[in-house]
């Protein structure tokens, strides 16, 4: 069995030698590398392909953030964890941007070893090595172009209350990604926050962390010149993941709703990947053809690789995966990847998105007969269309806030 190639950086000696003695025991599943500096661990890593790095942030000269941001442009395969105690907020924001997981420092062996674990599992059944190089490559997501302008107008707003962008940036996909990734890391602490409300992380973070991370990302894709086709593409993309999620919300059992919601939302976020790269480039035909043309990935699968990366929970995971698989209900319950799947196939009926050949007819008939949905009284077509225009409001900007 190959052995997985872990580098570890930080200034300081003693604190490598406390992890080279409390990882002694995985010397035989990992192959480990210490270095005190990012120069040499640029070195290292372009002398060798290596899995995981994890470098601490308070470094002098180069630090974890921006060593972990110049992995990312020349090593993107390479899975990036940074080691922060307390860290001011602009370092914070860089490194928010840069890293794949957060680790509280000091970190105990068991915290260090379950997230690098993680990390060398490769989710991708049919391109393993190229779903990681072109996951791993992203450090935020686009807004759309025809709502970003907008987003940025309020966040910038000298009167917003954080109450004003807890809605709109729930409608985001880039940004609801990013918050769930730092939701699901250390990075707000010792303890990991499985969240799956963009809510309960807004919150968290509060309004000048928001707007700092906002405007981070903004910098990121501000320069792209996006073809009209594509932009085009990246607002249906993201009007029918939005619509999705308001109904997947209503669809899914009260304690599932969160996982519903957050998965809906984020069920493109492949196409999304597609996109982006594609966006400079002459790529016609859609974000499908450029996730065959330009990376030779399907885009479900850059998808899923992406959120394994940020660590989000196994339920949005799953639904993301699954949502383009048959889900015949069993008997115990509409779970979350069902309510998905059900709420998508009833959008692209309303919104006439994929033309129904009555492929998915008796799928859609079972799942809207199920007990969970029949409970509820709801017409739910007529949900479906009020869903699908509410999103739509929202990405015009009548659907309040931005």
């Amino acid at each position: 069995m190959t052995r997985a190639r872990v580098l570890f950086v930080d200034d300081e000696p003693r604190i490598l030698d406390g992890l080279r003695r409390s990882l002694r025991g995985k010397r035989g599943e990992w192959e480990m590398s210490f270095v005190t500096s990012g120069a040499d661990a640029l070195e290292l890593l372009a002398a060798a392909p290596h899995d995981v790095v994890v470098s601490d942030m308070r470094m002098p000269g180069m630090d974890g953030a921006e060593l972990l941001t110049h992995v990312s442009d020349r090593h993107p395969e390479v899975a990036r964890v940074v080691l922060s105690g307390h860290t001011e907020p602009e370092a914070a924001i860089k490194v928010a941007i840069a890293a794949h997981r957060f680790l509280t420092k000091p970190s105990d062996a068991e915290s260090v070893i379950g997230v690098v674990e993680q990390l060398t599992v490769r989710t991708s059944a049919t391109h393993p090595a190229e779903a990681r190089r072109i996951a791993g490559g992203v450090r935020c997501l686009p807004m759309v172009p025809a709502y970003s302008d907008r987003m940025m107008a309020l966040l910038r707003r000298p009167d917003i209350e954080l109450t004003d962008v807890v809605r709109p940036l729930a409608h985001d996909i880039g940004f609801t990604a990013k918050l769930l990734q730092l939701s699901a890391s250390a990075f707000f602490g010792a303890r990991p926050r499985i969240a799956a409300s963009v809510n309960s992380v807004v919150n968290a973070l509060g309004l000048p962390m928001v707007q700092a991370l906002a405007e981070a990302s903004q910098a990121r894709w501000s320069p792209v010149a996006w073809q009209p086709a594509i932009a085009a593409e990246l607002a249906v993309s993201w009007r029918h993941a939005a619509a999705t999620a308001i109904l997947a919300d209503a669809m899914a059992s009260p304690a599932n709703r969160p996982y519903a919601q957050a998965a809906a939302l984020l069920q493109d976020v492949g196409r999304f990947v597609c996109l982006a790269g594609a966006a400079g480039d002459a790529c016609p035909g859609g974000a499908d053809a450029a996730a065959q043309r330009c990376y030779g990935v399907p885009y479900r699968e850059i998808a899923v690789e992406l959120l394994h990366l940020w660590g989000l929970p196994t339920p949005i995971l799953t639904a993301v995966a699954q949502r383009d698989l048959d889900h015949r209900p069993p008997c115990s319950g509409l779970g979350v990847a069902a309510a998905v799947r059900a709420a998508h196939l009833l959008l692209q009926q309303t919104e006439s998105r994929d033309p129904s050949d009555g492929t998915h007819d008796d799928e859609l008939a079972l799942l809207l007969t199920h007990p969970q949905l029949t409970a509820q009284a709801v017409d739910w077509r007529a949900a479906a269309e009020r869903a699908s225009a509410e999103a739509g409001r929202h990405l015009a900007g009548d659907g309040g806030g931005a």
